[in-house]
């Protein structure tokens, strides 16, 4: 929360940050309101350059770019300690040393804006004197910044743990602050079953794991077992640093709310003032007491601690009522007297509509200045634990620390919120389209690189990202998709299958196929489509004629998702595919769903056929087996032997052990690079309407791999 004080915390606790991006993109400002906030140190590495050398663009209209990247280098070694803020310059990158310098440093954020901001700051007075050009000859900063971005844009990537947006809507430095430290809640204080839970005790834990921005609600509804009474709570507060006090909300909940304290208002009121004259920073006050007190509680509540934020609050245990602002504006004093700090709407979800619902409560709240909360009740609410602070809620939820049991239905523990901000939470909001690629692991992944060129030749601002999803956060992840607007998402193992499921519509071939790896928004709904078929086929015709497909005898190795879809792509083409798995019922079950041959695995090595396909992921880099043993048993020399042409779905190395051996026999050989390119380009049309990217989506592709392998290399 903005609000919230600000100081110096734990540098050990958290990695420094390194701010990378281009010129114009809102570093400096971004790494300033940081450090504010956060009380760490703020470094520039152009400032110190230039205290050392004088104007960076005197510096190198005299000695030119490359003797300034060196002495930015020596910069950067010269940089050691914790709770680091460092600003550095928009080429920082181009040094192939300055890689390495970073990551020593801590945890590296490249910080985004679309080209229009860029091009709008450029303009600005006075900036061009201060900057010197990037291009030999260039006259046109505009012009400049457009080329450079374009080129650099690839190499920031595979540097950066995470992104930033800065746009002129919201403030880049506040955005950074909660992607790094993990999205502000509050993180809940309460009694369980164990009679040491007291309330010093669980107060304590929950600080522990509280976040230098979070609250920590201390739920005394929770003891009323213990039977407290006012002046343990007025002990507990009061035995807190001031600094504990200022994040400390108090919560009271009645039964009808969902608490534990079934006792009057008057009695639950008298517990929330006494936390309020103990010096808690906030306090929950429903909505309905206090319309029941004639709004005399929340003016008392004021005229005890002036300071006190009130956080109004409206709890819905049985459905999502539809007029959710109504809700919100209900909580306005009758008497003009002024409405609590922050209110929050806690409603049970059970369904896509209803998440919707909430969002747009979120959203419009946001627009209108008003400070909400939007909770969704019961497991369908996951989503919004995680992404609702994007959405424009004060805080992102309510969480107990791990072990600790719910308070309401659906809660996610604080660690568990933290680590799915984290993997893929915050990557899905941006001031442009976000597209993405939906697996488990993706790190391997060459589809960034693909589509965001492609996104570049079409002149379309996007962004693409990686969304590491374990298969039980699946239905979570796409939630919040949904919830965020996400435009468009490759799907990889292992949820091609899973996510059939939890689409609002699939189309033919993919239901075919058994499996999407693609998703479409269309409108608010998210549709499964394939296009692993047609790539797959597109790549065998390659450099053939059209229908050179048609007849050909093509061996199947495999019988998992992938090779179900060159299954489907070969039979519309007219070819006679045969499966081949070392399951040999499972490859047989698959020859007579799809009406193929089957083979059995034994006799694999005496096989022969116009093309063999491996449709396993044996040989891929960091795959099962790597490209030893394994993959010899797939196709020996005998298979390779017997077939005119080898084509491997596997793209990561480019050139596998199956390939080299089928070029050592003679044989054609088609990469796996090729039917990753074609199916990307498929899904890239679906997504854009935009045809004609299989180029740059393979000259990317290779660089993306060729910087990857220097990268290890230098390792």
């Amino acid at each position: 929360m903005n609000d919230l004080p600000t100081g110096r915390f734990d540098p050990q606790r958290f990695a420094s940050l390194v701010l990378i991006g281009a010129r114009a993109s809102g570093k400096s400002r971004a790494a300033r309101i940081a450090a504010q906030r956060t009380g760490w140190k703020r470094i520039s590495t152009d400032e110190r350059i230039e205290a050392r050398l004088g104007p960076i663009s005197t510096f190198v209209a005299r000695h030119g770019w490359e003797p300034f990247r060196d002495e930015e280098t020596a910069e950067l070694a010269s940089i050691a300690g914790t709770g680091l803020i460092v600003d550095c310059g928009g080429g920082v990158l181009e040094h192939p040393r300055n890689l390495a310098l970073l990551r020593r440093l801590g945890a590296i954020v490249w910080i985004r804006a679309t080209l229009p901001v860029i091009e709008a700051r450029l303009d600005r007075a006075g900036r061009r004197a201060r900057r010197p050009p990037l291009l030999p000859g260039s006259t046109d900063p505009v012009a400049e910044a457009a080329a450079v971005l374009a080129r650099r844009t690839p190499i920031y990537r595979e540097a950066a743990d995470f992104e930033v947006w800065s746009h002129p809507e919201g403030e880049a430095g506040d955005r950074l602050v909660k992607a790094h430290f993990g999205p502000s809640m509050a993180v809940v204080a309460a009694a369980g079953a164990d009679p040491v839970d007291t309330p010093e005790r669980v107060t304590a834990e929950a600080f522990a794991h509280a976040g230098p921005f979070d609250l920590v609600e201390l739920r005394w509804d929770g003891f009323a077992r213990q039977r407290l009474d006012a002046s343990r709570l007025r002990g507990v507060i009061r035995s807190l640093p001031r600094s504990r006090r200022a994040r400390l909300l108090v919560t009271v909940r009645s039964p009808e709310e969902g608490g534990r304290l079934d006792r009057p208002d008057r009695e639950r009121a008298r517990l929330l003032l006494e936390a309020a004259d103990a010096g808690a920073g906030a306090v929950d006050l429903e909505a309905a007491t206090d319309r029941r007190s004639g709004w005399t509680l929340s003016r008392r509540l004021r005229e005890a601690a002036p300071a006190l934020r009130i956080f109004g609050s409206v709890h819905d245990l049985a459905r999502c009522p539809r007029r959710l602002g109504a809700l919100a504006a209900g909580m306005d004093p009758m008497d003009g007297h002024a409405g609590p700090a922050v209110r929050k709407i806690a409603v049970r979800t059970r369904s896509a509509g209803d998440l919707a619902r909430v969002g747009r409560f979120l959203r419009d709240a946001h627009r209108g200045s008003r400070r909400v909360i939007g909770i969704g009740l019961g497991e369908r609410g996951a989503a919004l634990r995680v992404v609702a602070e994007s959405l424009g809620s004060a805080l992102a939820t309510y969480a107990p620390p791990p072990g600790r049991n719910r308070t309401a239905p659906g809660q996610l523990d604080s660690d568990a919120v933290r680590s799915r901000a984290a993997r893929w939470g915050r990557h899905l909001a941006a001031p442009v389209p976000v597209y993405g690629v939906l697996g488990h692991p993706v790190g391997h992944s060459l589809s960034p690189p693909m589509h965001e060129a492609a996104f570049r030749r079409a002149g379309l601002e996007a962004t693409y990202r990686k969304f590491a999803v374990p298969p039980d956060e699946l239905a979570t992840f796409l939630d919040a998709a949904r919830l965020l607007g996400v435009a468009g998402l490759n799907v990889t193992v292992p949820h091609k299958t899973a996510v059939l499921e939890l689409l609002d519509d699939v189309d033919p071939e993919a239901e075919r196929i058994g499996a999407a790896n693609t998703i479409v928004r269309v409108g608010d709904r998210l549709v499964g489509r394939n296009t692993d078929a047609s790539g797959a086929v597109r790549a065998l015709e390659e450099g053939r004629p059209a229908g050179w497909l048609d007849g050909l005898r093509v061996t199947v190795l495999g019988a998992g998702g992938s090779a179900r879809a060159v299954l489907s792509g070969l039979l519309a083409s007219g070819a006679r595919p045969v499966v081949v798995s070392r399951d040999d019922g499972k490859a047989a079950r698959l020859a007579r769903e799809f009406e193929a041959g089957s083979a059995p695995w034994a006799d694999r090595a005496r096989l022969e056929g116009d093309v063999l396909v491996n449709a396993t992921p044996v040989g891929m880099r960091g795959g099962p087996g790597g490209s030893g043993w394994r993959e010899a048993r797939a196709a020996p020399d005998g298979t390779i032997a017997g077939h005119d042409a080898v084509f491997d779905l596997v793209y990561e190395p480019r050139r596998t052990a199956l390939l080299r051996r089928a070029e050592a026999l003679g044989k054609r050989t088609i990469p796996g690079l090729s039917m990753l390119v074609f199916q990307a380009e498929a899904a890239f049309a679906a997504w854009t309407g935009v045809e004609g990217t299989a180029g740059v989506m393979r000259e990317a592709a290779g660089a993306a791999s060729g910087m990857r392998r220097s990268a290890s290399r230098g390792r």
